[in-house]
C-alpha cells in the first residue's frame, strides 16, 4: 500500500468508528407486520429531529453499508408500506415505494408517496440482499411486495423509458416539484410538464429489471419470466442512451418532460454508472461523461450541478451543493467502469468528512470557503444516515483497489 493509499484507509477507518456511534442517535424500534425492525431516521439538525423514516434513504443506506441485518429491517420496512391504492393527495400507486413515513403537507398535498424510485431500489436492494446472503428466506417472505415492485415498474416502462406522471394516481402534480432523489426542483422548471423521464431514474430502472430477473424464480406471480425481465433491461439501456443523451453537450440530459430537454451537467450522469453494468456504456460515452463532469469537481467531490448553468447557486440544495452519500456511489460506479481520476476526485469527500463530520451536504466556492449543511437556514442537517454510510462503502472500494493492484 503506498503513503497516501494508507492515509485514505486509515482516515476511513476512523470516521468508521466515529459513524457507527453517531448513528445510534439515529435508531428507533418499531413493530412491523409482527417484526420488530432496527430502522434509523434520515437526520437530525442541531440534536434535533430534522428528518424521519425516508424508504429511498433506508435502501441507499443498505446499498452502501451491506449488513445484513440493516438491509433485512429496511427491506421489511419499505415492503410493509409499498402503496396498494390510487391516492391524488399522497402520489400513492399499488407497489410505489414509500418517500417518508410522516403525511407532510406541501401546496395542498402530501409527500408521502412522492418517489418514483423507491420500488426500484427495493428490487435492487432485495437482489443484492440475495446475493450476499445466499439464503432466498427473506425473499419469500416480502415476494408479495416485490411483485407488486415489479408490477409497479413495468407499468411505469411498458416502451424501455421509465416514465413518471402523477396522473397515474389521478393527481395532476405532486407536492414535490421532483421526485427523485433532487426533489427540490429541477433547473428551468417550477414543476415538469408531466410526463417526465429522469435519467438517474432511468439508469435505475435498468438496475431493478435486471434484480427483478434475479428475483423472478422466487417471485411466482411476477407477470414476466426472467429473459423477458432481461430483454426489458437491455432495451432500457439502449431508450437511455437513444432519448436522454444531449448531442450538445455530449452529456446526458437531467430529464426530458413534455416540453422537451431539461439541459445541464449534473451530477446525475456519474451516479448513474452505479447502476449499469461496464458493457452498457462504450467508451466513447464514458469519456464525454467524465469529461463533462470536470465543470462538477470542487476540492470535496463532485458537485450536484456545474457553476454557470441556469439556477445555479453554490448554496442550492440539489443545484450547486456536494453531498457526500453521492461521493460514495460516484466512487463505486466509478470504481466498476474503470475511470479512476473520478474515483479519485469523489475520494476528497473524505477530507470533507474529516473537517465538518456526517452533514447531510456540504457547500463550497471561492468566496465562502467550506461550510456545512447547517449554514444555510432551513436547508440542511448536521447529521444525516446516509452520510454515515460513507466511511464504510469507501472502505470496501479502496481494499478492493489494494487487492487489484497487488494482484
Amino acid at each position: 500500500m503506498n503513503e497516501r493509499g494508507a492515509g485514505v484507509r486509515g482516515s476511513l477507518l476512523r470516521l468508521a468508528e466515529a459513524a457507527a456511534a453517531e448513528r445510534r442517535r439515529l435508531e428507533v424500534t418499531t413493530r412491523i407486520q409482527g417484526n420488530e425492525l432496527t430502522l434509523y431516521r434520515a437526520g437530525l439538525r442541531e440534536g434535533r429531529d430534522w428528518f424521519g423514516l425516508f424508504g429511498r434513504d433506508l435502501l441507499i443506506t443498505a446499498l452502501l453499508l451491506g449488513e445484513r441485518e440493516f438491509a433485512r429491517d429496511a427491506l421489511r420496512f419499505v415492503n410493509a408500506t409499498l402503496g396498494s391504492r390510487f391516492d391524488p393527495r399522497t402520489g400513492e400507486e399499488p407497489g410505489r415505494g414509500l418517500h417518508e413515513f410522516d403525511d407532510v403537507e406541501m401546496r395542498g398535498l402530501s409527500t408521502r408517496y412522492n418517489a418514483s424510485e423507491v420500488s426500484l431500489l427495493l428490487l435492487v436492494a432485495a437482489a443484492e440482499h440475495l446475493a450476499i446472503t445466499k439464503d432466498p428466506g427473506l425473499i419469500y417472505e416480502v415476494a408479495e411486495g416485490l411483485t407488486a415492485a415489479v408490477e409497479y415498474l413495468l407499468r411505469h416502462c411498458e416502451d424501455g423509458l421509465f416514465r413518471e406522471d402523477p396522473a397515474a394516481c389521478g393527481a395532476t402534480r405532486y407536492a414535490l416539484r421532483a421526485t427523485y432523489w433532487k426533489d427540490s426542483r429541477l433547473p428551468g422548471r417550477e414543476d415538469p410538464f408531466y410526463p417526465v423521464t429522469y435519467t438517474l431514474v432511468q439508469a435505475q430502472a435498468v438496475a431493478a429489471l435486471r434484480a427483478a430477473a434475479k428475483l423472478a424464480e422466487y417471485l411466482p406471480g411476477v407477470p414476466a419470466s426472467r429473459v423477458a425481465l432481461t430483454d426489458r433491461a437491455d432495451q432500457a439501456v439502449r431508450r437511455l442512451f437513444a432519448d436522454l443523451w444531449d448531442p450538445t453537450l455530449d452529456h446526458p440530459v437531467i430529464a426530458v418532460d413534455r416540453r422537451g430537454p431539461i439541459r445541464g451537467v449534473s451530477s446525475d450522469a456519474l451516479h448513474m454508472l452505479f447502476y449499469l453494468d461496464p458493457g452498457d456504456v462504450c467508451e466513447e460515452l464514458l469519456a464525454a461523461i467524465v469529461q463533462g463532469a470536470d465543470a462538477l469537481v470542487t476540492p470535496f467531490g463532485y458537485r450536484t450541478y456545474a457553476e454557470g448553468q441556469q439556477d445555479y447557486d453554490p448554496h442550492a440544495y440539489h443545484l450547486g451543493a456536494i453531498w457526500p452519500f453521492e461521493q460514495a456511489i460516484i466512487a463505486r460506479g466509478a470504481a466498476r467502469h474503470g475511470l479512476a481520476n473520478a474515483q479519485d476526485v469523489a475520494l476528497r469527500v473524505v477530507d470533507g468528512l474529516e473537517r465538518l463530520g456526517f452533514h447531510e451536504l456540504f457547500y463550497w466556492d471561492q468566496e465562502t470557503g467550506f461550510e456545512g449543511g447547517t449554514a444555510v437556514d432551513g436547508q440542511g442537517c448536521d447529521l444525516q444516515l446516509w452520510s454515515l454510510a460513507v466511511p464504510t462503502a469507501l472502505l470496501s472500494l479502496v481494499g478492493r483497489s489494494e487487492r487489484d493492484a497487488r494482484s
